[in-house]
């Protein structure tokens, strides 16, 4: 996959950028269970939208985030972090959720319910998601080439 792709020349302001990555983050846990696929997928997130080389500690970000929710919260703080976000970030915060789902080629219920709740929150209409969804599985495969 190529999440790169996806963040290229987005940028995310410093005081959006914990938001940005605990909605990423809980796009990982939504299924319950976090693989290495999911785990480097969220590592390339975090140092693009940090915009450094290499992000901050991943394991220090990834406890953090799951100290913030239960497994049943997830969609409540979900909910919560989206409706915060400026309107500039909301479809790249929605692409980055639907990237990090499909990471482990394994899409779940949980996943696709988390998705279609941030689409609400995010304020983004279904043919809007529909078409931010076509391009990150774009993305995706351009980088199984």
């Amino acid at each position: 996959m190529t999440i790169a792709k996806l963040i290229a020349d987005r940028k995310v302001p410093r005081e959006n950028v914990d938001a940005v990555l605990e909605l990423a983050y809980l796009g990982t846990a939504a299924d319950g269970r976090l693989d290495d696929a999911e785990l480097t997928a969220f590592a390339e997130v975090a140092m693009l939208v940090v915009g450094g080389s290499k992000p901050a500690n991943v394991d220090a970000l990834l406890d953090r985030f799951a100290a913030n929710v239960e497994h049943e919260e997830i969609q409540a703080r979900a909910t919560a972090l989206a409706k915060g976000l400026p309107p500039e970030l909301r479809e790249l915060a929605f692409e980055i959720v639907v990237a990090l789902g499909i990471a482990d080629l394994d899409t779940s219920r949980d996943e696709m319910e988390l998705e279609d709740m941030l689409m609400e929150a995010l304020g983004l209409s279904p043919a809007r998601a529909d078409e931010l969804t076509a391009k990150v599985y774009e993305a995706f495969n351009a980088g199984s080439d």
